[in-house]
């Protein structure tokens, strides 16, 4: 079959065509190919909608997504119509894009000429709007509020994948490809979100993927039930491994996010007690760089700052806020009627990094000022909240900061029932274990106290630690009960359902410890004194604050009330705890102070503050998972793209006519059938070659004579002779079904068999040369499908070595 084997094939002056056999009847892709393409497209282009759902997680509200169907829309339309009316592939292209960039000015800019083209304003404006989306990037944490900047960068994200997509299935014919794109759209928002993705963000994308496949694999099937099951067979392997991919990068990535992966295969509940991003007490929580979250300027001393009060119990799932009501609406002064005989200090607070829809305030706030609208007070929760995230402008609060003494609380009491002490199905080791802790206690303030002194006297055992060991109970409360080893959350989630198991009303808090003093007095709060800690409900005194975690590094430890009574005795140690009252509060070690981190800090935003502040740890990840995406497609394609550049090299050698023009048209036709599984025969006659691939991709009669112009006109430059028109491909030579038998007049000549040919015809043209290889390559695509590895690695490429 090649013009390299070492028996030179040579024309055979004597054959005569059988007798012209009636024309093939027509495929049933014939003159549809172009308008098929519609439904893959299709499918093709809802598969990158539906995989854009899963920005929904990180990104709060839902301005971003009418733009975006709009732009794939367009992609998909644009591309609809060139291939209706078929235009020519690279023609297309061009006039997605195009359409996809008028798009993105008519809906994003304002100052494109009528509004919709392009011009010199709309670059600037388009580029300012990215700048801004990075800004947005780097200087908040996941969910991310929808913005015009956001919104544009995502419609030009995956409106590229949407086009991108639809080439794969339209021109290059290579619809498992479409797992590239898809995984990049789930793979980003599954590692930076900081709760469960939606089911539906992997699930439909992946149907529809597979439709797709299915779809395609029929479209292409002209071979029998065994080139069919390949297909389904390789479908079927693409969708298996496009998921596990998906499972490893998205699990991969535990610097950005703990919950926005799919849930983990090891144990019913991935070792966590809470959700995010209040107390998820997920463990193996790994420390970023501290990220200045806000200054507070006016306290008599170091004290917490609160966000929100979690009150809601869920057996081995965790902590949650409860309803959030708006008993004070946009708030901007008095929360509560305070005393006249309480002192209040004045605190200004200066947001650094912070941008939540919660606002942080100290206990015994009783007024709020500068705010704007929209934020509301919840007086149950002690919270001031609003409905969506930013980042506040600088506040005061007047606080009363005096703190109830031991004595005070001892003498108080609780009342008991209700939904401040409900604990669903709990463990019944749990409140076993707090009774026992307690054993020696008898009011609730006791009780209180010796739970809390359980948890930080380390000769109980306990470590304050991110990374919390799995157990084998089934239940995470549990688990760490026995482990011993936790940070905050675990802690804080562990003490307040012991409490409530002893029917104490408590509640869990997250928010951030005192931070460090600075040489101004102000108090600097960092990403790293992000806590969580318990609050007791004292009938006569209110909410009071017990903080279990063990402190480290000088840092928390700061309880609610003054001068603690004598340790009550436990069941772990007979000896008396040490004190760890706010006293260690005013011992900040800033050299040793623990990188706490934990699902808490996903409330802080990441903000780049003059050099001191790097981009969050997810910012990495993401740069990291895109290049190495890109890197990997661009490996893949390769030999695909070398291939089409050899074709294109060829094609136009043969339209330019000219010496080797006919030779490198027939170099094209054989490297096409090998692409598509059809083996050389060295034995073979370019003219038997010939016959059996115009069979194979079922060639029409002016198909079939664009071929024989080019057998011709390579034998011509072969061995320099005329070919007449009995040198033809058209018929199917007798013998054997690929026209090789023995006896077969296209059987190769003896080599040095002078030939004669009469009647020489005129050397075909450059166009008519290339028109034979593009007919043959059209018909070998539809009626030959390519295997998806062939695709990756064409086997004409793996034959040359290149």
């Amino acid at each position: 079959m090649t013009a390299s084997t070492s028996v030179r094939p040579t024309p055979d002056p004597g054959f005569r065509p059988p007798p012209p056999s009636p024309p093939p009847p027509p495929s049933p892709e014939a003159g549809r190919d172009i308008p098929t393409s519609i439904g893959p497209t299709f499918l093709a282009g809802a598969a990158v909608l539906t995989g854009a759902s899963a920005l929904s997680t990180p990104i709060s509200g839902h301005s971003w997504v009418l733009p975006l169907i709009e732009v794939v829309a367009v992609i998909w339309l644009v591309g609809v119509g060139g291939r209706l009316i078929r235009l020519p592939t690279a023609v297309t292209a061009l006039l997605q894009l195009g359409g996809f960039v008028i798009a993105l000015t008519s809906l994003f800019t304002s100052s494109g000429i009528g509004g919709v083209l392009p011009n010199s304003a709309a670059i600037s404006e388009a580029g300012t709007l990215l700048s801004g989306a990075w800004t947005q990037i780097v200087s908040s944490a996941p969910p991310a509020p929808s913005t015009p900047e956001l919104s544009f960068l995502i419609a030009l994200a995956v409106g590229s994948a949407a086009f991108i997509a639809d080439f794969l299935v339209a021109e290059a014919r290579s619809p498992a490809l479409v797992a590239l794109p898809l995984l990049c759209l789930y793979s980003v928002p599954a590692s930076i979100a900081s709760t469960m993705l939606p089911w539906y963000s992997f699930a439909v994308p992946a149907i529809l993927y597979a439709i797709l496949l299915a779809v395609t694999g029929h479209r292409d099937r002209r071979t029998g039930v065994r080139a069919g099951l390949g297909l389904a067979v390789n479908g079927g392997a693409i969708t298996a491994l496009a998921t596990v991919v998906a499972l490893l990068v998205a699990s991969s990535a535990t610097d950005i996010g703990t919950t926005g992966r799919l849930p983990h295969t090891s144990g019913s509940n991935g070792g966590s007690i809470g959700l995010s991003p209040f107390a998820s007490l997920r463990g193996n929580l790994k420390a970023s760089d501290p990220v200045n979250v806000l200054t507070a300027t006016g306290l008599k001393s170091p004290d917490y700052f609160r966000t929100v009060a979690l009150t809601t119990w869920t057996n081995n799932k965790g902590w949650t806020v409860g309803d959030l009501n708006a008993d004070i609406p946009n708030v901007n002064g008095q929360l509560t009627n305070s005393p006249t005989a309480l002192t209040l200090s004045t605190v200004t607070v200066t947001p650094k990094g912070y941008q939540d829809r919660f606002l942080p305030i100290l206990t015994g706030t009783t007024a709020v000022n500068g705010l704007t609208d929209s934020w509301n007070f919840d007086a149950t929760l002690d919270t001031v909240f609003r409905t969506d995230k930013v980042k506040p402008a600088a506040y005061s609060i007047s606080v009363d900061q005096s703190k109830p003494s031991a004595a005070t609380l001892e003498a108080d009491s609780v009342v008991s029932g209700g939904d401040l002490t409900a604990t669903g199905s709990l463990a019944a080791t749990v409140r076993s274990t707090a009774l026992s802790v307690t054993s020696g206690a008898t009011g609730a303030f006791d009780k209180a106290l010796a739970l809390q002194q359980w948890f930080t006297n380390s000769a109980n055992g306990f470590v304050y630690s991110l990374e919390v060991p799995s157990g084998t109970s089934g239940d995470a409360l549990v688990d760490f009960l026995d482990n011993k080893q936790g940070y905050c959350e675990q802690y804080a989630s562990a003490m307040a359902i012991m409490l409530r198991s002893l029917n104490i009303p408590a509640r869990v808090v997250i928010g951030f410890t005192q931070g460090v003093k600075q040489a101004d007095g102000s108090y600097l709060i960092t990403s790293h004194d992000a806590h969580a800690w318990v609050e007791v409900k004292f009938q006569d005194n209110g909410w009071v604050r017990f903080d279990p975690t063990p402190p480290v590094g000088g840092q928390g430890g700061d309880q609610g009330f003054q001068q603690p009574a004598p340790a009550a005795p436990t069941q772990s140690s007979t000896t008396t705890v040490p004190n760890t009252t706010a006293t260690t509060a005013n011992k900040l070690d800033t050299t040793t102070r623990a990188t706490r981190s934990s699902a808490v800090a996903t409330q802080v935003d990441v903000a780049a503050v003059g050099g001191g502040n790097a981009a969050s740890g997810w910012v990495r990840w993401v740069l990291i998972v895109v290049l190495a995406l890109a890197v990997l497609f661009g490996l893949l394609m390769l030999p695909t793209a070398l291939r089409a550049r050899r074709r294109s090299r060829r094609i136009g050698l043969a339209r330019a006519g000219g010496p080797g023009a006919a030779a490198a048209a027939w170099a094209e036709i054989e490297d096409t059938a090998i692409d598509h599984g059809i083996v050389p025969h060295s034995s073979e006659s370019a003219r038997v070659a010939a016959n059996r691939l115009a069979r194979r991709a079922h060639l029409d009669e002016d198909a079939r004579l664009r071929l024989r112009s080019v057998v011709v006109a390579a034998e011509r430059e072969w061995y320099g002779v005329g070919a007449g028109p009995d040198a033809s491909p058209v018929g199917s030579p007798p013998g054997g079904s690929d026209g090789s038998s023995a006896g077969s007049a296209d059987a190769p000549t003896p080599l040095g068999t002078t030939v004669t040919l009469s009647r020489p015809q005129d050397a075909p043209s450059g166009a008519d040369l290339a028109a034979g290889v593009t007919s043959m390559v059209r018909g070998l695509h539809e009626h030959i499908p390519v295997r998806l590895t062939d695709r990756i690695v064409p086997r004409s490429m793996r034959r040359s070595g290149v």
